[in-house]
């Protein structure tokens, strides 16, 4: 792999992250120009820069003059971050974009945002609505409280206009990584995930070996098909001699910590799906809420390291905020 540096070597990640225009464009190359058109975007951690990323594809969409749907599983675009005590970036739409998000947050955006209409479900917040901005600004992204729920909104932003649509993954809410909903995936990994470059690559392998999930191969001996969720204790409760291949419908059933991994991979054990998705980058943000960001390129560079010690598959890691790319584009 090569490492390219693509903005001033002396640029520093600021407190608000903004996406550069070489990252932009990496984002562009990597999942737009390759087809795909519903991306769902995922966090190994909270502040991993997930809504960076996100902004990011939003951005790259536009500038190939193309209408941009939003929705998210969770809570994304406050301004503050109770849990760390800083601020955030605010999740950033064009004139044109569509979003689905909870009522009130909709009525919080003032006359940025035209209601279109209600968007046939409740959420943690109330009844959730069909919106278009009517200019250029930050929103917040609230309202699809389940996957049923969240393949329909992918379906409506579709229908009411949406070219490519984003959905904001929650952390720890591996459902948004289901075929009925996206097509592709982005895994974002932060630097508030450890001391050091190896420990924030290692603390992000469990997520991305869920996310990463490759297709059954239909080799039957040795294969033991998991009725539901790949979990800790589904697994504690199986005899696994013999076993050399889990089976799950897809990357949304793994939900394996890392003691459980580690024992699959000391056993040679590998987990496939009946129906992957493709993982077509993955972003690094160097951001802590300290001031002290690590060096783009070695956070990179400890993330293949470890993508290639637990076998999974090679990928290109972008730093949309420095621009720098690490890996080959497809």
């Amino acid at each position: 792999m090569q490492g390219e540096r693509t903005t001033n070597q002396d640029l520093q990640l600021p407190r608000m992250a903004v996406a550069c225009p070489a990252g932009i464009r990496a984002m562009q190359r990597l999942v737009w120009e390759r087809g795909w058109r519903r991306v769902c975007v995922l966090g190994s951690s909270k502040n991993a820069g997930k809504t960076t990323t996100l902004n990011a594809l939003a951005a790259a969409a536009g500038q190939m003059g193309e209408r941009v749907g939003l929705c998210s599983m969770g809570l994304d675009g406050e301004a503050f971050d109770a849990w760390l005590d800083c601020p955030k970036p605010r999740v950033q739409v064009e004139k044109g974009t569509l979003l689905v998000t909870a009522a009130a947050m909709a009525q919080q955006a003032g006359p940025l945002l035209r209601l279109l209409k209600p968007a046939g479900f409740r959420s943690a917040l109330g009844e959730t609505v069909l919106c278009e901005a009517r200019a250029p600004g930050g929103v917040q992204l609230c309202g699809v409280p389940h996957r049923a729920h969240l393949g329909a909104t992918v379906e409506l932003l579709r229908a009411a206009g949406a070219d490519r649509v984003l959905v904001d993954g929650a952390y720890h809410r591996q459902a948004a990584a289901h075929g009925d909903v996206a097509d592709a995936l982005v895994v974002a990994v932060g630097a508030v995930l450890g001391a050091d470059p190896q420990a924030i690559a290692e603390a992000a392998a469990p997520t991305l070996a869920a996310l990463a999930t490759q297709a059954w191969d239909g080799e039957m001996q040795g294969m033991l098909e998991v009725p539901g969720g790949l979990s800790d204790a589904w697994l504690q409760r199986q005899s696994l001699a013999g076993v050399r291949c889990l089976l799950v419908e897809g990357p949304s059933r793994v939900l394996l910590g890392p003691a459980a991994w580690s024992e699959l991979r000391r056993r040679a054990i590998r987990v496939a799906a009946r129906r992957p998705l493709p993982v077509c980058a993955v972003t690094t943000s160097t951001f802590r809420p300290d001031g002290a960001p690590e060096d783009p390129l070695a956070l990179q560079r400890a993330v293949a390291e470890v993508l290639q010690r637990w076998s999974l598959p090679s990928l290109a890691i972008v730093d949309v905020v420095s621009g720098m790319l690490l890996g080959e584009v497809p």
